[in-house]
């Protein structure tokens, strides 16, 4: 009886069951703590090699650093001395000791450090009496200069809420490059801006030079280039220069310059292959010059500017005898007349013409033509200056193709400062925006086929030789990846950005454009446009670290 009812009591059973298990609760208890020890003291480890790492990689610190009697430090003793001051005081590190490599390529200084550490335990007899920690960590920076385009779309349809956006992403960019320059003060850094609309502007005194323009006043009638193609011939057989029908609106040029009639700076495309490469202009070889973009006034009494895709005439300036109930025969004969624009001297009064040049709508021979271009400079204020006076030109269209082949010239040595493409010792980069598809704009229904723009009119058969619309605009996304393709072979990152256009069509071409994938950048808003400056303005100055 008293063996049965020994069996069946409950009381203290707590207690032999709590000392059967505390060695095990309490073994796991200091089992967990000397994990979570473990897992802290290489973190802290890990940080204070990270820390030492980026001190002795960057070039500014590793070459100017002064000890106290002014000697420079070696990168060897900026890495001991972060090591050690990052290590300081962090308990449960034991015996800490790093060692550094420095690999210093051509264009590159690749640093690499590992370091280790014991870590007192709490029950060591799980792993011994303590457990031995490792860390490693390299840093990768390019010592290579840079230079980089901004290619960057100014279209109407941007409007001043997203130019602002754009402005400022661009501007935050230079302002990132000019932040590596200061702490690598040795590292040469330059940068360009192309903006585009269907044309770019290449009116800059610190690029241009007069040479490369096309300023014969005749043109023979039969010679492949585009000058003068859009007007009627000369009683001599020739055809009237471009050069010609501007100094014919401004007869008193160039001692008295008039901003609405003179050239602005923009110029036609080339004829190909020229038009997509950077072929230096040859006075010799015609095709090789660029013509100065002249749109021509359409049939009608002078309107302000329009940015009509209907059947609208969206550029007429001057006062010319055609009427709506003319036959299109007779407007077509109207637009080619070269006389009005040598008349222009008889007229007196501001109603005989009206010519704006004021954006976004403007009309005129430098019809949408906008801000000029950039060149390289390391003079990186200065590019925020002229970044700050971009803003929108309704009308022409859109043509990411011209803009990339001026961005390709302006990192050319042939064209400007550049140094040479696929250089070991230059790193080049292209940062291309736009908001929008390519766009052949205007005037569907009449017979120009669209607004005048940097391969003339639609009707001109320069994109598509039956001027259909719809094969132009694929020849121009054609061309487009055929400029991508140029610069990525000749060494070129390219960057991607567009502004609430993910479309598919974009997509397929944008993302192609880019160099890799991670390179093009879909943003909807204009937070995320910024923010897409930022991130590439990083991935191109920025030191790259990895554990």
């Amino acid at each position: 009886m008293l063996v049965k009812r020994f069996l069946r009591s409950r009381s203290g059973n707590f207690a032999m069951m709590f000392a059967i298990s505390a060695p095990a609760v309490l073994a796991g208890v200091g089992l967990a703590l000397d994990v979570a020890n473990l897992m802290t003291a290489k973190s802290n480890l890990q940080n204070a090699l990270d820390s030492a790492v980026l001190a002795a990689s960057r070039l500014a610190d590793a070459s100017s650093a002064q000890t106290g009697g002014g000697k420079p430090l070696t990168r060897e003793e900026i890495f001991d001395r972060y090591f050690k001051a990052n290590i300081a005081g962090k308990n449960g590190l034991d015996d800490a000791t790093a060692t550094l490599e420095v690999d210093p390529g051509i264009n590159y200084i690749r640093t690499s450090a590992t370091a280790e550490a014991d870590v007192p335990l709490t029950f060591g007899f799980f792993f011994g009496g303590n457990r031995h920690v490792t860390a490693a960590s390299s840093a990768f920076e390019s010592t290579a200069k840079l230079e980089v385009a901004l290619v960057l779309d100014n279209t109407g349809s941007m409007g001043e809420s997203n130019m602002k956006a754009l402005r400022e992403g661009a501007t935050n960019l230079v302002t990132i490059l000019q932040s590596a320059k200061t702490q690598h003060p040795q590292r040469e850094i330059r940068a360009a801006l192309v903006p585009f609309v269907t044309a770019v502007n290449i009116n800059n005194p610190d690029f241009l030079k007069e040479e490369w323009i096309d300023k014969r006043l005749e043109i023979p009638a039969a010679e492949n280039t585009s000058n003068g193609s859009n007007f009627d011939k000369l009683t001599n057989g020739k055809r009237p220069g471009h050069w010609k029908l501007f100094l014919g609106l401004n007869p008193k040029y160039p001692d008295t310059p008039d901003p609405r009639v003179d050239w602005k700076g923009c110029v036609e495309a080339r004829p190909s292959p020229y038009n997509l490469n950077d072929t230096v202009p040859d006075p010799l070889v015609p095709a090789t010059m660029f013509v100065p973009y002249f749109a021509p006034d359409e049939p009608g009494a002078p309107a302000k500017g329009q940015n009509a895709d209907t059947s609208v005439f969206n550029n007429s300036y001057l006062r010319d005898p055609a009427k709506s109930s003319d036959s299109e025969s007779t407007k077509i004969a109207t637009q080619k007349s070269t006389s009005k624009y040598t008349a222009i001297s008889k007229m007196t009064v501001q109603t005989d013409y009206l010519i704006t040049a004021t954006p976004p709508l403007t009309t005129g021979p430098n019809y949408a033509c906008p801000t000029p271009l950039a060149p390289l400079t390391a003079d990186l204020d200065k590019l925020k200056t002229e970044i700050s006076k971009m803003t929108y030109w309704n009308g022409s269209g859109t043509n990411v193709s011209e803009g990339l082949a001026w961005g390709h010239r302006v990192l050319s040595p042939r064209f400007g400062t550049g140094d040479d493409f696929n250089s070991d010792g230059t790193t080049k980069v292209v940062v291309v925006f736009t908001d929008g598809e390519n766009n052949v704009f205007g005037q569907k229904s009449n017979f120009n086929g669209s607004d005048y723009g940097s391969y003339g009119y639609l009707s001109s058969k320069r994109l598509d030789s039956n001027a259909n619309r719809s094969k132009a605009l694929t020849n121009v996304n054609t061309m487009t990846q055929g400029m991508c393709t140029t610069l990525k072979d000749q060494g070129v990152r390219v960057f991607t950005v567009v502004l609430g256009a993910d479309t598919a069509a974009n997509r397929e071409l944008y993302s192609k454009c880019a160099s890799t994938t991670a390179n093009y950048y879909p943003t909807k808003n204009q937070e995320q446009l910024k923010e897409a400056f930022q991130n590439i303005a990083f991935a191109i100055s920025q030191l790259y670290i990895t554990n």
